[in-house]
């Protein structure tokens, strides 16, 4: 089975995100930490794999279409980590969007899977 080149350009979307967020951390770097642990979980994650993933400052997202510039068109949730643990936000992403906020990045992931499923509908489904 050949590789698409879209699915190259998944992958190396996914490898680059990993490694730019991965340890060591720097000392201070209260959000790398937290991105890190959410990131490690979601990597293992089928429906979240299948879409392009993408970090801004302290959030982890994804995107159908690995364009993170066109994201005001895509409703998918994110989750911001902070000092105090994550919270996760539908789109727009704000504090006024904030659905759960959890101290465990696993609850997190899970929520924001579920979320994910929503909006991803199946292959040919419209």
């Amino acid at each position: 089975m050949a590789i698409s080149d879209r699915d190259s350009e998944h992958e190396r979307t996914w490898q680059g995100v990993l490694e730019a967020w991965g340890p060591p951390h720097q000392p201070g770097d209260w959000a790398s930490p937290g991105v890190w642990a959410v990131l490690q979980l979601a990597a293992e994650e089928p429906v979240l794999r299948r879409l392009f993933v993408w970090t801004s400052m302290n959030e982890l997202h994804v995107s159908a279409t690995g364009d993170f510039r066109d994201y005001s068109v895509e409703p998918f949730p994110a989750i911001a980590a902070s000092t105090s643990g994550f919270v996760v936000m539908t789109h727009p992403w704000g504090p006024d969007h904030a659905v759960l906020e959890s101290t465990d990045p696993a609850a997190a992931l899970a929520c924001m899977v579920r979320l994910t499923e929503d909006q991803v509908s199946p292959a040919g489904a419209e």
